[in-house]
């Protein structure tokens, strides 16, 4: 079926990447007609994208596509692009369901309801494309919607969760501020700063930002010490925030911050950390009991994303590894007592490091694979399974991408950003592109 894409709508009514990422388009979606085609023509249609599908083992790409029967992985791909772009839905072994041209609203975060997909225009980029100052809730029901009017919140476009009745959202912002005597990180720089940027985490409901959290006035001046010492720390950034996910009870908030190298708890009553897990060596860092010996000889996370709560006391995060500190994986650990028990590892089976971005997400309820975007690393996106197999990808053809001039230059000049398929692969009800 072929849909026309709308330019710019509203939402619903009530609503009114470290330094490492280049900027990407940033004006309203082009007229081009959405693209859907028979898997037969998968091929020909991604590399409309520079993109390119490959099954690694084809009785585990079966296997995938049997347990996610019920679930479906989106893409917003490539993404550092200069205007074209897709929505991709795909059945869990990455074959095609549906894909949507976006061309021009580049897109970074998805997010997924029990009935609809959404995600984040990037709008306002700072100057390394990092990270966003008014990205703007974008929808995908029936063609491609961006609600202009979100931009007053001056979100990044790393995080968004909307509300179960879609009555609001959660999401993280960049907030500038000036440096004086009583801006702690400003004096962690060699050279003098005119600013630092603080992390906030937002919940915003009818229009109106009902709960706020600053970093800035949350983290120790020990905890800003520890981070300053972290491979990927920036003084300027000095927390960068990438995911944000609440309870289902709205309790408690989860926040990955890559600089700092740490995830952590927020009791949204309070505003007080719970407990962190990474880097961090404060009195509010879990001990890490790894009874296996799954994380190895390194650093238990280095500018990692995607911190998930996977309901009860289980998480994952998915760790980029920057920074050096070696195969990209994904972290599964449970927590109790003040300590977190690694349960599981799966590291990149093509043994790379990732730059940035990236994510990781259970597909079946047992959790035996994993739709994992390896992030900026020419591993592109996987499924895999629970003991780290591979069962098909998707990768960027950067030599495509560059012959078809559709990559951001830094992508081309940075092989390794180039590379990068998408900012996450979500997972989610089948059927949200319409």
């Amino acid at each position: 079926m072929r849909r026309p894409i709308r330019a710019v709508l509203s939402l619903v009514g009530v609503l009114a990447v470290a330094g490492c990422l280049g900027g990407g388009a940033t004006s309203s979606p082009s007229n081009a007609p959405p693209v859907s085609q028979e898997p037969t023509s998968f091929d020909r249609t991604l590399g409309r994208y520079a993109l390119e599908y490959e099954v690694v083992d084809e009785a585990l790409a079966g296997r995938a596509a049997t347990a996610a029967a019920d679930a479906s992985i989106y893409l917003a791909a490539p993404l550092l692009t200069t205007g074209t772009q897709a929505v991709l839905e795909l059945r869990g072994d990455l074959s095609p369901v549906e894909v949507m041209d976006v061309s021009g609203s580049s897109l970074a975060a998805l997010s997924t309801t029990d009935d609809a997909l959404f995600g984040l225009s990037r709008a306002c980029l700072s100057d390394s494309g990092g990270y966003a100052f008014c990205a703007r809730i974008t929808t995908f029901d029936a063609g491609i919607a961006i609600d202009e009017s979100t931009e007053a919140f001056d979100l990044d476009h790393h995080a968004i969760v909307l509300d179960e009745d879609r009555d609001g959202f959660w999401a993280d912002r960049y907030v500038p501020v000036p440096c004086d005597d009583d801006v702690y990180p400003c004096g962690l720089s060699d050279e003098p700063l005119e600013r630092v940027y603080d992390c906030e985490v937002v919940h915003v409901r009818a229009g109106r930002a009902v709960w706020e959290w600053s970093a800035l006035e949350h983290f120790t001046d020990a905890m800003l010490d520890t981070a300053s010492g972290t491979a990927v720390y920036a003084p300027v950034d000095p927390f960068h925030c990438n995911s944000v996910q609440p309870s289902d009870d709205g309790a408690t908030v989860y926040v990955s911050m890559r600089h700092p190298s740490t995830v952590m708890a927020i009791d949204v009553a309070s505003g007080d950390i719970l407990w962190t897990f990474g880097q961090d060596d404060s009195p509010l860092a879990l001990a890490v009991d790894d009874p296996d010996g799954l994380l190895g000889d390194r650093a238990v996370l280095s500018g990692q994303h995607d911190f998930r709560w996977l309901g009860g006391d289980r998480f994952s995060v998915f760790d980029n590894s920057s920074g050096g500190a070696g195969v990209a994986r994904v972290v599964v650990f449970q927590v109790a007592d003040g300590t977190a028990t690694i349960e599981n590892v799966i590291g990149d089976p093509s043994g790379r490091e990732s730059r940035c971005t990236g994510s990781a997400r259970p597909l079946d309820e047992d959790e035996t694979f994993w739709a994992v975007s390896w992030g900026c690393s020419e591993s592109g996106v996987s499924v895999v399974t629970a003991d780290g197999r591979e069962a098909a990808r998707i990768t960027v053809d950067l030599e495509a991408g560059v012959e078809k001039e559709i990559l951001t230059d830094v992508a081309i000049e940075q092989p390794e950003l180039g590379y990068t398929v998408s900012y996450q692969a979500v997972v989610g009800p089948p059927g949200l592109l319409g």
